[in-house]
Protein backbone atom coordinates (compact mmCIF):
# COMPACT_ATOMS: atom_id res chain seq x y z
CA UNK A 1 0.00 0.00 0.00
CA UNK A 2 2.74 2.35 0.49
CA UNK A 3 4.47 1.85 -2.47
CA UNK A 4 1.28 2.45 -4.30
CA UNK A 5 0.93 5.79 -2.16
CA UNK A 6 4.04 6.76 -3.11
CA UNK A 7 3.93 5.68 -6.91
CA UNK A 8 0.10 8.12 -7.04
CA UNK A 9 1.70 10.91 -5.21
CA UNK A 10 4.65 10.88 -7.28
CA UNK A 11 2.39 10.59 -10.37
CA UNK A 12 0.53 13.15 -9.20
CA UNK A 13 3.65 15.79 -8.82
CA UNK A 14 4.59 15.05 -12.33
CA UNK A 15 0.72 16.10 -13.74
CA UNK A 16 1.50 19.36 -11.82
CA UNK A 17 4.59 20.20 -12.76
CA UNK A 18 3.26 19.19 -16.67
CA UNK A 19 0.36 21.76 -15.96
CA UNK A 20 2.44 24.50 -14.55
CA UNK A 21 5.37 24.07 -17.54
CA UNK A 22 2.81 24.62 -20.06
CA UNK A 23 1.23 26.96 -18.38
CA UNK A 24 4.56 29.29 -17.68
CA UNK A 25 4.87 28.37 -21.67
CA UNK A 26 1.30 29.46 -22.95
CA UNK A 27 2.10 33.01 -20.99
CA UNK A 28 5.69 33.59 -22.40
CA UNK A 29 3.93 32.69 -25.85
CA UNK A 30 1.54 35.13 -24.76
CA UNK A 31 3.86 38.35 -23.56
CA UNK A 32 6.33 37.43 -26.99
CA UNK A 33 2.99 37.89 -29.11
CA UNK A 34 2.09 41.05 -27.58
CA UNK A 35 5.32 42.27 -27.65
CA UNK A 36 6.04 41.32 -31.28
CA UNK A 37 2.70 42.79 -32.10
CA UNK A 38 3.34 46.51 -30.13
CA UNK A 39 6.99 46.45 -31.94
CA UNK A 40 5.19 45.72 -35.11
CA UNK A 41 2.06 49.07 -34.82
CA UNK A 42 5.34 50.98 -33.46
CA UNK A 43 6.99 50.19 -36.90
CA UNK A 44 4.03 50.65 -38.90
CA UNK A 45 3.15 53.72 -36.73
CA UNK A 46 7.49 55.11 -37.49
CA UNK A 47 6.68 54.76 -41.05
CA UNK A 48 3.75 56.59 -41.64
CA UNK A 49 5.37 59.41 -40.16
CA UNK A 50 8.75 58.71 -41.71
CA UNK A 51 6.09 58.76 -45.20
CA UNK A 52 4.51 61.86 -44.26
CA UNK A 53 7.79 63.45 -43.93
CA UNK A 54 9.18 62.76 -46.94
CA UNK A 55 5.87 64.07 -49.20
CA UNK A 56 6.13 66.94 -47.43
CA UNK A 57 9.66 67.50 -48.57
CA UNK A 58 8.61 66.83 -51.73
CA UNK A 59 6.27 69.50 -51.92
CA UNK A 60 9.10 72.14 -50.70
CA UNK A 61 10.55 74.95 -53.23
CA UNK A 62 13.78 72.41 -54.15
CA UNK A 63 11.08 70.04 -56.00
CA UNK A 64 9.05 72.85 -57.68
CA UNK A 65 12.41 74.41 -58.84
CA UNK A 66 13.02 71.92 -60.94
CA UNK A 67 9.64 70.91 -61.70
CA UNK A 68 9.12 74.45 -63.34
CA UNK A 69 12.90 74.04 -65.00
CA UNK A 70 11.30 70.81 -66.72
CA UNK A 71 8.41 72.77 -67.99
CA UNK A 72 10.81 75.59 -69.61
CA UNK A 73 12.79 72.77 -71.13
CA UNK A 74 8.95 71.12 -72.50
CA UNK A 75 8.58 74.54 -74.11
CA UNK A 76 11.99 74.50 -75.65
CA UNK A 77 11.17 71.37 -77.49
CA UNK A 78 8.03 72.27 -78.78
CA UNK A 79 9.66 75.43 -79.94
CA UNK A 80 12.34 73.94 -81.53
CA UNK A 81 9.99 71.47 -83.15
CA UNK A 82 8.31 74.04 -84.63
CA UNK A 83 11.20 76.12 -85.62
CA UNK A 84 11.48 74.49 -89.64
CA UNK A 85 7.97 76.25 -89.79
CA UNK A 86 9.45 79.85 -88.98
CA UNK A 87 12.16 79.13 -91.74
CA UNK A 88 9.50 78.14 -94.46
CA UNK A 89 9.37 80.84 -96.88
CA UNK A 90 6.60 80.76 -99.98
CA UNK A 91 6.21 83.23 -102.62
CA UNK A 92 4.15 83.67 -105.85
CA UNK A 93 4.82 85.97 -108.83
CA UNK A 94 2.55 86.68 -111.83
CA UNK A 95 3.59 88.08 -115.45
CA UNK A 96 1.41 91.59 -115.52
CA UNK A 97 1.09 91.35 -119.20
CA UNK A 98 -0.89 87.73 -119.26
CA UNK A 99 -3.16 89.65 -116.28
CA UNK A 100 -3.86 92.73 -118.31
CA UNK A 101 -6.85 93.71 -119.17
CA UNK A 102 -5.93 97.42 -121.12
CA UNK A 103 -3.09 96.00 -123.35
CA UNK A 104 -4.12 96.34 -127.10
CA UNK A 105 -1.94 93.56 -128.23
CA UNK A 106 -2.99 90.06 -126.97
CA UNK A 107 0.02 88.66 -125.77
CA UNK A 108 0.73 85.39 -124.24
CA UNK A 109 4.00 85.04 -121.87
CA UNK A 110 4.98 81.84 -119.96
CA UNK A 111 4.70 81.28 -117.51
CA UNK A 112 1.66 83.43 -116.38
CA UNK A 113 2.62 82.89 -112.45
CA UNK A 114 4.84 81.46 -110.37
CA UNK A 115 4.38 79.57 -107.20
CA UNK A 116 7.18 78.97 -105.06
CA UNK A 117 8.42 77.52 -101.09
CA UNK A 118 12.04 77.29 -99.76
CA UNK A 119 13.08 75.33 -96.87
CA UNK A 120 15.92 74.93 -95.38
CA UNK A 121 17.19 71.60 -96.22
CA UNK A 122 19.86 71.74 -93.67
CA UNK A 123 17.59 72.94 -90.45
CA UNK A 124 14.93 70.13 -91.91
CA UNK A 125 17.16 67.22 -91.76
CA UNK A 126 19.78 67.73 -88.90
CA UNK A 127 17.11 68.29 -86.30
CA UNK A 128 20.15 69.46 -84.28
CA UNK A 129 18.02 71.71 -81.94
CA UNK A 130 15.30 69.48 -81.24
CA UNK A 131 17.36 66.30 -80.01
CA UNK A 132 19.45 68.93 -77.91
CA UNK A 133 16.05 70.11 -76.25
CA UNK A 134 14.82 66.13 -75.79
CA UNK A 135 18.46 65.60 -73.89
CA UNK A 136 17.39 68.77 -71.53
CA UNK A 137 13.94 67.25 -71.28
CA UNK A 138 15.20 63.54 -69.91
CA UNK A 139 18.30 65.45 -67.73
CA UNK A 140 15.19 67.16 -66.08
CA UNK A 141 13.29 64.19 -65.49
CA UNK A 142 16.55 62.54 -63.89
CA UNK A 143 17.36 65.79 -62.00
CA UNK A 144 13.69 65.57 -60.31
CA UNK A 145 14.54 61.80 -59.48
CA UNK A 146 17.80 62.64 -57.80
CA UNK A 147 16.43 65.56 -55.69
CA UNK A 148 13.70 63.60 -54.27
CA UNK A 149 16.44 60.70 -53.66
CA UNK A 150 18.30 63.32 -51.87
CA UNK A 151 15.36 64.63 -50.07
CA UNK A 152 14.12 61.53 -48.65
CA UNK A 153 17.44 60.59 -47.48
CA UNK A 154 18.14 64.03 -45.84
CA UNK A 155 14.57 63.65 -43.96
CA UNK A 156 14.96 60.13 -42.45
CA UNK A 157 18.21 60.79 -41.84
CA UNK A 158 17.55 64.17 -39.81
CA UNK A 159 14.17 62.57 -38.52
CA UNK A 160 16.26 59.23 -36.85
CA UNK A 161 18.46 61.28 -35.75
CA UNK A 162 16.07 63.57 -33.37
CA UNK A 163 14.49 60.14 -32.19
CA UNK A 164 18.09 58.83 -31.50
CA UNK A 165 18.80 62.36 -29.36
CA UNK A 166 15.50 61.69 -27.79
CA UNK A 167 16.08 58.26 -26.59
CA UNK A 168 19.54 59.60 -25.42
CA UNK A 169 18.15 62.09 -23.68
CA UNK A 170 15.93 59.98 -21.87
CA UNK A 171 18.84 57.62 -20.64
CA UNK A 172 21.37 60.88 -19.64
CA UNK A 173 17.52 62.12 -17.91
CA UNK A 174 17.96 59.15 -15.74
CA UNK A 175 21.48 59.00 -15.04
CA UNK A 176 21.56 63.08 -13.84
CA UNK A 177 18.96 61.75 -11.17
CA UNK A 178 21.07 59.06 -9.83
CA UNK A 179 23.50 61.58 -9.68
CA UNK A 180 21.99 63.88 -7.66
CA UNK A 181 20.54 61.52 -5.54
CA UNK A 182 24.66 60.81 -4.91
CA UNK A 183 25.17 63.77 -5.00
CA UNK A 184 22.88 64.51 -2.03
CA UNK A 185 24.05 61.40 0.14
CA UNK A 186 27.42 63.02 -0.68
CA UNK A 187 26.39 66.07 0.75
CA UNK A 188 24.76 64.86 4.17
CA UNK A 189 28.16 62.65 4.40
CA UNK A 190 30.31 66.19 3.88
CA UNK A 191 27.79 67.89 6.33
CA UNK A 192 28.16 65.01 8.75
CA UNK A 193 32.25 65.22 8.54
CA UNK A 194 32.28 61.47 7.12
CA UNK A 195 34.09 62.72 3.79
CA UNK A 196 36.63 64.73 2.84
CA UNK A 197 36.51 67.80 0.65
CA UNK A 198 37.69 66.53 -2.53
CA UNK A 199 35.35 63.73 -2.40
CA UNK A 200 32.03 66.58 -2.41
CA UNK A 201 34.24 68.29 -5.02
CA UNK A 202 34.97 65.32 -7.51
CA UNK A 203 31.16 64.30 -6.55
CA UNK A 204 30.09 68.05 -7.16
CA UNK A 205 32.45 67.44 -10.29
CA UNK A 206 30.65 64.77 -12.03
CA UNK A 207 26.98 66.03 -11.46
CA UNK A 208 28.13 69.18 -13.14
CA UNK A 209 29.38 66.76 -16.22
CA UNK A 210 26.46 64.77 -16.53
CA UNK A 211 24.34 67.80 -16.55
CA UNK A 212 26.96 69.59 -19.15
CA UNK A 213 26.19 66.54 -21.31
CA UNK A 214 22.30 66.66 -20.52
CA UNK A 215 22.11 70.44 -21.84
CA UNK A 216 24.23 69.71 -25.02
CA UNK A 217 21.98 66.38 -25.69
CA UNK A 218 18.72 68.50 -25.57
CA UNK A 219 20.88 71.63 -28.31
CA UNK A 220 21.81 69.04 -30.32
CA UNK A 221 18.02 67.73 -30.56
CA UNK A 222 16.62 70.77 -30.98
CA UNK A 223 19.40 71.59 -34.01
CA UNK A 224 18.07 68.66 -35.54
CA UNK A 225 14.81 69.51 -35.39
CA UNK A 226 15.09 72.89 -36.93
CA UNK A 227 17.03 71.19 -39.74
CA UNK A 228 14.31 68.59 -40.45
CA UNK A 229 11.66 71.71 -39.98
CA UNK A 230 13.64 73.23 -42.82
CA UNK A 231 13.14 70.47 -45.06
CA UNK A 232 9.80 69.85 -44.75
CA UNK A 233 8.17 73.20 -44.41
CA UNK A 234 5.78 72.87 -41.40
CA UNK A 235 6.25 72.32 -37.54
CA UNK A 236 7.29 68.28 -36.57
CA UNK A 237 4.70 68.55 -33.85
CA UNK A 238 2.17 69.05 -36.33
CA UNK A 239 3.12 65.81 -38.09
CA UNK A 240 3.57 63.94 -35.41
CA UNK A 241 0.02 64.57 -33.83
CA UNK A 242 -1.41 63.46 -37.03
Amino acid sequence: MKILHLKKINFLHSISYFIITVVLLVQVSSGYAQSNTSNLFRQDTTSAIEERLVQLAWQGPEVERVAHQSKIDEYELKAAQNMWMNLMAFNINYNEFTFSKNSPITTYVYPRYNLGITIPLGSLFSRTSIKSAKENVDIGKNNMELIKRTLRQEVLTAYKQYMTFGQLIAIQSEMMNDVKTQLAQIEEKFRSGTISIDAYNNAQKNNNLEAAALVNLKLEQDLKKLELEKLIGVRLESVLKK
